[in-house]
């Protein structure tokens, strides 16, 4: 099975319209886990309180949440995003703000932003590097790009443990060539990109948060009913002693992150900075 981009954007569309909801309640809304970076994306953007303030991919408006907080009445912030459902509620949590359906690969705006900020999408660009470009074109001289990724698969054990022993069975799983959570998880993959899109003044900074997945049994409900949605037919479609052998293996693998019964997995993320001069 060949990657195609342009179904695999659509599946991403339609996945983020139906897990919009339980996207913002469980995870950045609440500011769980990983999204404890929202804070640290907007702190490192450096936001003044004039400035014209870009989300790209805004999802569910949590960082455009954090970032409006920062403006003043001359600042303004707009938010894009391809997923019908997660603007809706991101205009709910923003009313102040200007939220747009649309592509981030097809940027329709003519404007010049101060400030661009991006959580958790980057890896998921078909064309990254295209997308940066872009989004630099769309930017005042001296503003500044702000983005946060996840680590590699080693330092977000809450997607590998249950992943690698899926890879593993299912090792075609996803068509080769399929953009991945862990894609800039390594600083000079994600250095490379920026200065490709000519971006300069680069600076990557490791986080290490923590999240409580619970028992066993939530993480595995929870993983396979978010995470692994867009995968978890195929994973079924093996057959039960398949499943039974990943679900096995994977407990295994998480009992080095148990304590008293529950799993704390701790989480790297990456918050980068760049600058257009």
């Amino acid at each position: 099975m060949a990657y195609d981009p342009v179904k695999y954007k659509q599946d991403s569309m339609d996945s983020w319209n139906v897990r919009a909801h339980d996207y913002h309640s469980g995870w950045a809304g609440a500011g769980r886990g990983p999204f404890r970076s929202t804070k640290e994306l907007v702190n490192a953007a450096s936001i003044s309180k004039d400035d014209f303030v870009l989300d790209v991919a805004c999802g569910t408006g949590a960082v455009s949440k954090e970032a409006h907080s920062r403006l003043g009445p001359a600042g303004r912030l707009v938010g894009i995003d391809f997923a019908r459902g997660a603007l809706k509620i991101a205009k709910e949590n923003v009313p102040a703000g200007h939220f747009i359906e649309m592509d981030a690969e097809r940027i329709g705006l003519r404007a010049s932003f101060d400030r661009v900020l991006c959580q958790y999408a980057l890896m998921f660009f078909p064309d990254p590097v295209r997308v940066l470009s872009e989004l630099r074109s769309l930017m005042k001289k001296g503003g500044l790009f702000a983005a946060v990724v996840h680590g590699t698969a080693q330092g977000v054990p809450y997607f590998s443990t249950i992943m690698e022993p899926v890879l593993k069975r299912i090792p075609d799983i996803r068509p080769q060539g399929t953009p991945t959570v862990h894609r800039f998880g390594d600083p000079e993959d994600l250095k490379n990109a920026l200065v490709a899109a000519g971006f300069t003044d680069i600076s990557v900074k490791k986080f290490v948060f923590d999240y409580d997945a619970g028992r066993f049994s939530d993480y595995w409900s929870d993983y396979m009913a978010t995470t692994a949605s867009a995968i978890r037919a195929r994973i079924e479609a093996k057959g039960e002693r398949t499943v039974s052998e990943i679900r096995a293996e994977s407990e295994e693998k998480a009992q080095k992150f148990m304590e008293n019964g529950a799993i704390r997995f701790p989480w790297d993320v990456l918050v980068a900075t760049a600058a257009n001069r």
